[in-house]
């Protein structure tokens, strides 16, 4: 990726934050304001449609490290700056009606991703959802966006059991009837952020906090935390990823994919990351959040729903699709959400993609003129060219069981439900990890197995992404696989494997 996004030798590099969105022309290098950082501000500069927010400097992360984890004195203005900012752009107003929140995200200079937090619905409240409801006429995605909130706060802020969250979401959507949480009326959905802040203050032994700009500083901490927590410095270990001063910390309008019939969240690769053909590859889900595709806990649906839904935002996608990929010269992983019809894009950086795609897309953007013979041998630096080969099996036996692709190729192996249990197989023991979702906590078990297994999750989750970077055999969604509760045995396609 060009150093200068823009092509302007600017020289601002030492500003503390930078808005972007609305127009404003601005450069940020990635050294001073991560890679997810400088890709906003320079996108939000070409006219792509971009949520207006703004990014606080690396140099926030160094001083607060520095500072034994306290914010440096600037952080509470530059904040409120940024988000007046937001409110003059947007016509909203934060903890106040109509309710504006934001999201909170992580960014180093070297993509990481699913390694360090990212917080959203930041600025609703219990007094706030009201207001929110007033203004969109939609009292369940009201509720629905607060519950989400409370979970990510207990989850990411105080290390509160995500399990205790997920089994209060599988009750209710038990005790309704229904297959998935987006069927839930607003009346179960209310009920259930009652329980998740009762759970919440039970665990912290606090309620919790209700006014924005506490809930804003809690957040900016708590990214700036991910930046030295145990799973993104095995990523940084295992990716050899070094030289790296922190992460920028990125405020961002939130738009919502989990407003109405209208919404819906995606993640698009401008070309196919497994075999490397110029098809892209989306994964769509409607009437939800982009976590629930990124995180895993949620399978898309393919490209072709969104098409249909929206035949009109899948036209404009493909066409920024295009320009990001002429402007970077380099296939795009793309994070974007729809909102009541209206398309927004979230991300973009260089996709990860198996050796065998690495190789075709390298000739490819060759002959398009995009890049020289020179860049594509930087861009396959690092890969053993003399491994990459077509592998078949042939069988008589019947195949037991689907899923989706997220990174292909061929794994035997022992099965390990756990990271944990991945361990006390011998050294260089071939191990097949099975999981009911994949997440990125998982980084060491994906890093030590052959393949992975899950039955459910989206194949353009971070820890399908980081698997396929990692060249390793995986295939999530597969809704013939039923774990044991116990972690002892799965079964697939109705045979009994331990």
């Amino acid at each position: 990726m060009p150093e200068n996004i823009l092509g302007a030798e600017k020289n601002i590099t030492e500003a503390r934050m930078l808005e972007f969105g609305n127009g404003k022309e601005e450069y940020a290098s990635k050294e001073s304001f991560g890679n997810k950082g400088s890709i906003l501000v320079g996108m939000s500069s070409l006219g792509i449609p971009v949520p207006p927010g703004f990014v606080l400097n690396v140099s926030v992360c160094e001083d607060y490290s520095k500072n034994s984890r306290h914010l440096p004195d600037d952080v509470a203005n530059l904040l409120r700056q940024g988000i007046l900012f937001i409110e003059s752009v947007t016509g909203k107003v934060f903890g106040g009606p109509p309710p504006l929140m934001v999201s909170v995200r992580s960014g180093a200079a070297a993509s990481m991703p699913g390694s360090m937090e990212t917080l959203l619905n930041v600025g609703l409240s219990r007094n706030t959802v009201r207001s929110l409801i007033a203004r969109t006429g939609n009292p369940s995605f009201a509720w629905d966006s607060y519950r989400r909130l409370i979970e990510g706060f207990g989850r990411i802020v105080f290390s509160q059991d995500p399990s205790i969250y997920r089994n209060l979401l599988n009750s209710a959507i038990d005790a309704a009837g229904i297959p998935e949480e987006k069927e839930l009326d607003y009346m179960e959905l209310r009920e259930l952020a009652t329980k998740y802040e009762r759970f919440f203050f039970d665990e912290s032994g606090r309620p919790f906090p209700e006014e924005a700009y506490e809930q804003l500083e809690i957040a900016v901490r708590s990214v700036l935390d991910s930046w030295i927590s145990p799973k993104a410095k095995e990523f940084r270990e295992i990716q050899n990823i070094k030289g790296v001063r922190g992460t920028a910390v990125t405020i961002q309008t939130m738009v919502f994919g989990n407003m109405d019939l209208k919404s819906g969240s995606g993640i698009v690769f401008t070309r196919n990351p497994w075999i490397g053909d110029k098809l892209s590859v989306t994964d769509f889900r409607l009437e939800a959040q982009g976590e629930d595709l990124a995180s895993g806990s949620r399978a898309g649906t393919l490209g072709f729903e969104l098409g249909t839904a929206f035949p009109v935002v899948y036209k404009k996608l493909e066409g920024i699709g295009k320009e990001l990929e002429d402007h970077f010269r380099d296939m795009q992983d793309i994070e974007f959400t729809v909102e009541e019809g209206k398309l927004y894009i979230l991300q973009s950086r260089n996709g990860k993609r198996s050796p065998m795609a690495a190789l075709r897309i390298a000739v490819d953007l060759v002959e398009e003129g995009l890049i020289s013979s020179n860049e594509t041998l930087r861009k396959l630096g690092g890969i053993d060219l003399n491994s990459i080969s077509v592998q078949k099996i042939r069988t008589d036996k019947p195949i037991l069981a689907k899923g989706d692709s997220a990174s292909s190729g061929v794994a035997i192996g022992k099965i390990a439900f756990s990271s944990e249990r991945e361990k006390s197989y011998a050294p260089g023991e071939a191990v097949i990890l099975v999981r009911e979702i994949l997440i990125s906590d998982d980084l060491l078990g994906i890093h030590a197995s052959a393949g992975l297994l899950a039955s459910s999750g989206a194949r353009t989750s971070h820890a399908a992404v980081i698997a396929r970077q990692m060249s390793k055999v995986c295939i999530v969604n597969c809704r013939e696989l039923k774990l044991d509760p116990g972690g002892r045995k799965c079964n697939i396609g109705g045979k009994e494997f331990m």
